[in-house]
């Protein structure tokens, strides 16, 4: 099985230009990795830039095409036969070289020079440049006239060219400085994730295309690529056969239907983000959130999701067998888009015989009690983090604010939380939620 891998964050990132980019807006803080993430934005023609491996000879054996614009093909065009040590030497272009995007970054400290990789464009030949510090500044540039620098931005380093390709180093705990980040002159992003041993495990872009690494006993066995048509994810398997890999195609009866960077716990209780429970954050989103609110109520967040938060929230089993509730476990969250960047109307249905008179003083939780709702009968609603609160009836919906409002969400970050209880509860504390908790994907569905 694959490690685990886990995502860092950092709060120096730009602004967010476009809707798609998935999980990579800032990373969640891990055990074993700090990073930085930015922004995306969406190439308007297909561009396809051609990069190479790094071979023991200066000829270069392999070549691989990096897809950066049609997001219904895979990030990466794989041969049928590729070099097994294709996650230590895959190569990302830059100027007029070639940089190994899986190096890690060399400081010297007797000459307070650091030192990065290259591959020349036209022999393949591996070149060390060295980077001299620029006076007082925190920006260090190439030696030997091949317009490479690196910023230093408290402790966040940058690789790049005047080209305008960056590659964004940051130090783990092996003291290891390696590369989290490539971002295209365009704005487009591909992230590099490794497991919690430092080990590369995975590249994704903005469109959410991952590209897996996945490894036994510290060898690499296989390379998956997971992309996504039409809301259904696809996914493609290279399995190594001696120093070979051979083209494979994995299928399900029911797909997925979106790609996800962090691999799902091993010990996850649903271990699968089905079309069935897409259909059913669907109808949820239609009934609490405005045109473009996306509801996460069937233990994944949206695909599309920055990542202060791992993809996977539901249920987990402890190693003695026990049922571990995660934050999504029988409740959902509520967005104004994929992004969790967007505004949106917050509603409820109509119906309620009470509701509290204001939103909660900590975290804005307004409840109502409904004699029947949905498919139940007896359940009481709580809606945490409601701004502008104020009941207005809109037919069969009453709107009660706005998404975002006070106790969980922040600039970047805008979401509502609404859990569902058996009886006239009222808002019940942190400890009785979870024995009165209702599944939200059984209020409403008709399955």
């Amino acid at each position: 099985m694959p490690a685990q891998f886990d995502f860092p964050s950092m709060t120096v990132t730009p602004k967010l230009h476009r809707a798609v980019c998935i999980f990579f807006l800032m990373l969640a803080v891990s055990p074993s990795v700090m990073a930085s993430h930015g922004n995306s934005n969406r190439g308007s023609e297909s561009e396809v830039i051609t990069s190479s491996v790094i071979t023991s000879s200066p000829a270069l054996s392999f070549n691989y095409d990096w897809n950066l614009s049609e997001e219904s093909q895979p990030l990466l065009s794989l041969p049928l036969q590729i070099n097994s040590g294709l996650e230590m030497s895959l190569t990302y272009p830059m100027d007029h070289q070639r940089f190994p995007v899986f190096q890690s970054l060399e400081f010297d400290a007797l000459s307070h020079r650091y030192v990065v990789q290259v591959l020349s464009s036209t022999t393949g030949q591996r070149e060390r440049v060295e980077l001299v510090k620029l006076g007082s500044s925190e920006k260090y540039v190439s030696s030997d006239g091949s317009d490479l620098y690196l910023t230093d931005n408290r402790g966040v380093k940058v690789v790049g060219s005047h080209e305008g390709t960056e590659y964004t180093f940051v130090r783990f705990t092996d003291g290891i400085e390696r590369c989290v980040r490539i971002k295209t002159l365009d704005g487009s992003l591909i992230s590099l994730v490794y497991s919690r041993d430092h080990k590369i495990h995975g590249l994704v872009d903005s469109f959410g295309r991952a590209v897996r690494f996945n490894y036994e006993k510290d060898k690499l066995v296989s390379v998956t690529q997971t992309w996504t048509v039409n809301e259904v994810a696809f996914n493609k398997t290279w399995t190594i056969e001696g120093n070979q890999v051979k083209l494979a195609h994995a299928a399900s009866n029911e797909p997925v239907v979106a790609s996800f960077v962090k691999p799902i716990p091993n010990n996850a209780a649903t271990t699968q983000y089905t079309a069935a429970m897409a259909s059913s954050d669907q109808q949820l989103a239609a009934i609490f959130g405005g045109r473009q609110a996306v509801a996460a109520a069937n233990s994944y967040e949206p695909a599309a999701l920055g990542q202060q938060y791992p993809i996977y929230r539901g249920d987990l089993f402890a190693a003695d067998g026990h049922l571990i509730r995660g934050h999504l476990s029988y409740a959902m969250h509520l967005y104004g888009n994929a992004e969790g960047t967007g505004d949106s109307a917050l509603y409820v249905p109509a119906g309620f015989a009470a509701h509290s008179s204001e939103p909660g003083p900590t975290d804005a939780a307004v409840t109502f009690y409904y004699p029947r709702l949905g498919k139940l009968t007896d359940v009481t609603l709580a809606v945490f983090h409601v701004a502008h609160f104020a009941i207005r009836n809109e037919g069969d919906r009453i709107r009660i604010g706005d998404i975002g409002g006070p106790g969980g969400s922040v600039a970047g970050y805008k979401h509502s939380h609404i859990e569902f209880y058996k009886g006239n509860t009222g808002l019940p504390s942190a400890a009785a939620r979870e024995h009165l908790r209702i599944d939200p994907s059984k209020v409403f569905s008709n399955q």
